[in-house]
């Protein structure tokens, strides 16, 4: 049973959109319908185009590092952002960090946080001083969660200082619960991400630190004459935090006693997926010039399985510089994968879930090695742009050092352009940077990059903050020619948000999975909505859900080119 109301769809805006509202109790749907669509036999859709439109959308906001020849670490860090829907409109709100002037530096104004709310026609309005969240800290990343399970979508920033946390009041305002949650961590933090670790139905916290900088005593560093920002090892490292929530916006600090206490890492990207597939979030941390993290959650505690694993190091034992980090199924198999992005010199790694625990780095025979091999990336994302069923790769290229050019002839750019990689459906990629548009545009020293279909149209859109520079919006133009449906789901028995959520879609030959997730790429947060493609197929036949709770629920069938909304528990109704 289905409601909708649409109007005429273009790919230029957000003209369109069609909302069904879906809801089953936990049993298993038996209706199927063929769709009559074989993948292998499926010839290659068009490839879609972004556009940039930044400007144009009314995202008026320039990242600010404060750098002014004093080599501060975190200046090179650039900020993330997060796509959520914070007003309930059904339209994805854009959150945007800024960093701050530091050590004497004077700017007028200050720079702050934006808050872009979506005005569902295709462009945005800053309204974080109205809402109470244009925060003047030097920001670094962002994550999104409903902690307190009262339907709206809650914001964690993080600071190089202390943290923030924003209650959502669901009225256009937040109120900053910081201190009443204890959450707000003084140390060089940088990614964050939500997860419901003990299966309790709330939220609970991770927030990755990187180095221990302590006062204004730094190390100077200098390639021949030239000075440069100091390496990460020129710093001690530092452990992350992970906060258990006590419910009534309280948490814990259970970082040493869980077992995720360790400051051999210097931590940048970080993401939760139940990637054993036992029904808990286990944690990866994606260190710099450190080997990566992989924490198993064994309930009570977790384990440290990062080098057993096979995804602590490059294959032949080398710790790399891990910073962008996502997880994704891209082949189709129902296991998640797992990508990091490195440094220049650095490819790229996919490390392909073998089951059993294992993991195996397909780096070389994807075709991601070579392409990747040149470039220093942070923002990692898995998104099927031409909606095909299969997540194709974007990343967000930048360097660290403004003199790069002057120090090595040999090719390397501060700005560089971002990259495309298209999934071949056999597990190798194509790169498509030029043929899709991304260098169209001046390229950027790209950082945080964040997913969302903005403008409800139906295909996937990307917005990449530029260190010290402005932004780009990338609205994909075209992917929405072929077929889709977007899934966002609410728990009821489980946390609010969905976080943790296992999602399979399921049409004719094609089976996808992916999992609701609560922080991604870098520094950055993917829109809550799990959208899938589905090439020429007209119907989807089942979505399978695997809540937190442990309670299965299916729905279906649904026609292609809807939003979908599932409720854990509920019986069927419409709207």
């Amino acid at each position: 049973m289905q409601s909708s109301d649409s109007t005429a769809q273009t790919n230029s805006g957000p003209l369109y959109r069609r909302w069904t509202r879906l809801v089953l109790p936990a049993t298993l749907a038996t209706a199927f319908v063929w769709s009559g669509c074989n993948d292998a036999e499926e010839p290659a859709l068009t490839l879609p185009r972004f556009s940039e439109v930044a400007v144009e959308s009314g995202i008026e906001f320039r990242h600010f590092n404060g750098a002014a020849g004093s080599y501060h670490y975190p200046e090179t860090h650039g900020s993330g952002a997060a796509f959520a829907d914070f007003d309930s409109d059904g339209f994805p709100d854009l959150y945007v960090v800024n960093s701050a002037a530091i050590h004497g530096v004077r700017t007028a104004p200050l720079p702050a946080n934006a808050l872009f709310v979506n005005q569902t026609d295709g462009t945005f309005v800053d309204r974080a001083a109205q809402a109470g969240v244009a925060d003047t800290s030097f920001g670094m990343g962002v994550g999104v969660g409903d902690v307190d399970n009262d339907g709206h979508a809650d914001l964690y920033v993080t600071n190089w200082g202390a943290n923030r946390l924003y209650r959502n009041l669901g009225n256009g305002r937040f109120a900053d619960a910081t201190e009443q949650s204890g959450t707000g961590d003084l140390r060089v933090s940088t990614s964050t991400a939500f997860a419901d670790i003990d299966l309790d139905s709330d939220l609970d916290l991770y927030v990755a630190n990187d180095v221990r900088i302590v006062g204004d005593d730094l190390p100077q560093c200098y390639r021949g004459l030239i000075q440069i920002y100091c390496g990460p090892r020129a710093y001690p490292g530092d452990s992350g935090s992970l906060f258990r929530n006590d419910g009534d916006l309280r948490f814990t600090d259970i970082t040493d006693s869980i077992g995720v206490w360790t400051e051999a890492g210097r931590q940048l990207g970080v993401g939760f997926a139940d990637y054993d597939d036992d029904g808990d979030s286990d944690l990866y941390v994606a260190n710099d010039h450190e080997p990566n993290f992989l924490f198993r959650n064994d309930g009570s505690r977790f384990a440290e399985v990062g080098v057993s694993a096979g995804v602590a190091t490059s294959p032949d034992g080398a710790s790399e510089a891990g910073m962008g980090t996502d997880w994704s199924d891209y082949d189709r198999d129902g296991r998640l994968d797992l990508g990091v992005c490195n440094f220049q010199w650095e490819p790229c790694r996919l490390l392909h879930n073998a089951g059993a625990g294992q993991f195996a780095d397909h780096t070389a025979q994807s075709g991601l090695g070579g392409p990747t091999y040149q470039t220093l990336t942070f923002g990692t994302d898995f998104i099927d742009v031409d909606n095909d069923g299969y997540p194709d790769l974007f990343l967000a290229n930048g360097h660290v050092e403004p003199n790069i050019e002057i120090l090595d002839s040999a090719g390397p750019r501060y700005a560089q352009h971002d990259q495309l990689f298209l999934n071949n459906r056999d597990g190798t990629f194509t790169d498509a940077t030029v043929a899709s548009g991304l260098t169209a545009f001046s390229a950027g020293v790209g950082r945080g990059s964040a997913a969302a279909d903005y403008d409800n149209d139906g295909d996937v859109d990307l917005f990449v903050s530029n260190n010290n520079q402005r932004p780009h919006l990338l609205r994909n133009d075209g992917g929405n020619r072929a077929n889709w449906i977007s899934v966002e789901v609410e728990g009821t028995r489980s946390n609010r948000s969905g976080i943790g959520t296992r999602v399979t879609v399921v049409s004719a030959d094609l089976r996808q999975l992916a999992e609701v997730r609560g922080g991604s790429s870098y520094l950055s947060h993917n829109d809550l909505r799990l959208h899938f493609g589905l090439g020429r197929r007209t119907a989807v036949d089942r979505i399978l859900i695997r809540w937190p709770s442990g309670e299965p629920q299916a729905v279906g069938p649904v026609p292609a080119g809807r939003f979908v909304r599932i409720v854990e528990g509920e019986p069927w109704t419409s709207l």
